[in-house]
């Protein structure tokens, strides 16, 4: 059924291609036959005796060349056998070249798939699943998939080549030809339960895979705190313990690939030697005939063998495509309603005004907002703050789109959230977290992440407005490279380039998001005369605890079990707390 369903995936992700893969490799096949065909009449024309059996290829050979006028010699049988293989040869590179092109397209175009389609769901997608599963979905499944898709094309070659073989192998000896076959099949549904187990071997390869790659990442992101802590062997014992149950899979289905390619061709052995013990006398073949067909047959044992071990690997990296379809298909049921972009009447190109009316918001059981009704005026300067879990973030969230609310409504400049375009709200928000995000790249190429076609004087503008004026001293300017994280640079240049991106643009709306919490005191005051100049030039929300930003806002919205208390004057809220 899986099967099934891959060459269909693979029909409609490669088109016409896939037929013309089958067609080559069944090509490859019949010259392949045709060539070891050829070899019985070539031997005939030099040795001029030919056993009755080895006449009828001789004969077929010999029929056709005289249909045409053309009489059999050992140079004619030669320059067959030569063209024979140049053919074989060619078709097979041609048939090379296509499958790995198509392995390659098919496992870039799963990445792809899965990669669209999880930026395409909805925030609570990646909050139901562990970013190393989704990691590792990513890397790590499309090229299993990719290993199915090559060891199904190398089955139907194997299919193919057998095919032929045995057939030319039917002209020479019939009997023989049958008690292969019958010793094949046999042999086959002997290991049937090594390819079971290679299948559970790779349900289990998959959850492990996720496993190890989600603990590296936490690890390695969280070095600094392992180190500081001094708890590298513990770091250490958690991935060896997932290494082991992957050693223990990947030696498992290793050991059992070999001990299949052992039963087949051991068993094989012994069965040609049966073959030419009894066979002239018992089964009353000739035994040229049965030399030739040994020949053959000594040849298809390690196609046969590798047929067996392709299906085997099939089923062991299967699952990786189950799952992954899974996945995807999970990701799209939770898809972000895709709007037409808005009239330009209700854009603000300015700041904007945000109502939360009878907003409630449930995760799962657990009630988070509670009937939230308030007003944030256009251009205005509001902290947002409570106790952890009081709902903070679950507020910037629904002002994001992020999350929609069980129950109410937001509405901007007067129009619902849910009958605007997201991505077209979204692009008139700047938005800073607490741990800023810097890819491994310049200040310029991060700049213009959100806005790519940014001048260096609008970034240059960006920056000073973020209070960022150390990118003038340094030697590269807006090309410093900042390091994995940005790494290479301090807490709160971090921030004020992260603010600056932030600001590119001119947002309509600033969301801070505990933005100023991880900086010193000296770097806080900096960031909080950079936000204190915005003031009526957009609107800005900020969750914070900290009395520098706090005493900057225009009114102060306090959460507390699901509620809402919005605090006018600051030094009031201060003074309540």
């Amino acid at each position: 059924m899986m099967s099934r369903a891959l060459f269909k995936d693979v029909w409609i992700t490669v088109g016409w291609k896939l037929p013309g893969l089958i067609a080559l490799t069944l090509a490859s096949a019949f010259f392949e036959g045709a060539t070891v065909a050829s070899l019985l009449p070539l031997l005939s024309s030099f040795s001029g005796t030919h056993s009755a059996s080895a006449d009828r290829v001789t004969s077929a050979f010999g029929s056709w060349f005289e249909a045409f006028g053309i009489a059999v010699t050992p140079q004619l049988m030669a320059g067959v056998v030569v063209v024979l293989i140049i053919c074989s040869g060619v078709v097979f590179l041609f048939q090379a070249y296509l499958a790995s092109r198509l392995q390659a397209m098919y496992v870039a175009s799963w990445q792809r798939r899965m990669f669209s389609a999880f930026l395409a769901a909805d925030y609570d997608f990646f909050v139901s699943h562990k970013a190393g599963d989704l990691v590792s979905a990513v890397t790590n499944e499309p090229n299993r998939i990719g290993l199915v898709f090559s060891q199904l094309n190398l089955i139907i070659a194997a299919i193919f080549f057998i095919s032929v073989q045995i057939a030319v192998s039917v002209f020479v000896a019939p009997i023989v030809v049958g008690l292969f076959v019958v010793a094949g099949a046999l042999l086959f549904i002997l290991t049937r339960w090594w390819a079971l187990r290679a299948m559970e071997f790779g349900s289990s390869l998959t959850k492990v895979n996720a496993e190890l790659l989600a603990d590296t990442s936490e690890i390695v992101g969280g070095v600094k705190f392992v180190k500081a802590t001094a708890t590298e062997g513990r770091a250490v014992s958690r991935l060896a313990a997932t290494a082991s149950r992957m050693e223990a899979l990947s030696f498992g289905n290793a050991f059992d690939a070999q001990l299949v390619r052992a039963i087949f061709e051991y068993s094989g052995g012994l069965l040609i030697v049966a073959l030419l013990v009894v066979g002239p006398s018992l089964l009353s073949v000739d035994i040229g005939a049965i030399l030739v067909t040994v020949a053959i047959f000594i040849r298809l044992f390690p196609r046969v063998t590798g047929l067996r071990q392709n299906l085997q690997i099939a089923d062991f990296h299967m699952p990786a495509f189950r799952g992954a379809m899974q996945l995807v298909q999970n990701a799209q049921s939770k898809r972000e309603a895709i709007l037409p972009e808005p009239l330009d009447a209700w854009r603000a190109n300015g700041p904007v005004s945000i109502v939360f009316d009878g907003v409630s918001v449930t995760l799962g059981e657990r009630v988070v907002l509670d009937d939230i009704n308030i007003e944030i005026p256009a251009g205005a300067f509001v902290a947002l703050t409570g106790h952890t879990g009081a709902g903070k973030t679950t507020l910037l969230d629904c002002i994001l789109g992020l999350r929609r609310p069980t129950h109410g409504s937001v509405r901007v400049n007067g129009h619902t959230l849910d009958s605007l375009s997201t991505a077209t709200w979204r692009r008139r928000i700047g938005y800073l977290g607490q741990d800023p995000i810097l890819f491994n790249a310049s200040i310029r190429e991060n700049l213009s992440w959100i806005f790519p076609q940014a001048s260096d004087e609008e970034m240059l503008f960006s920056l000073d407005r973020a209070a960022a004026g150390f990118i003038g001293r340094l030697p590269d300017g807006l090309d410093t490279l900042v390091g994995d994280h940005g790494s290479k640079l301090s807490g709160g240049e971090r921030q004020r380039i992260a603010l600056a991106r932030a600001l590119l643009g001119a947002p309509d709306l600033l969301v801070l998001d505990e933005a100023t919490s991880a900086l010193d005191a000296e770097t806080e005051k900096t960031v909080v005369t950079a936000l204190s100049k915005l003031k009526g030039s957009m609107t800005v929300v900020a969750i914070s605890h900290r009395p520098a930003l706090v005493d900057e806002a225009d009114f102060v919205i306090n959460l507390s079990g699901g509620k809402a208390d919005r605090v006018v004057s600051p030094l009031l809220h201060q003074a309540q707390k």
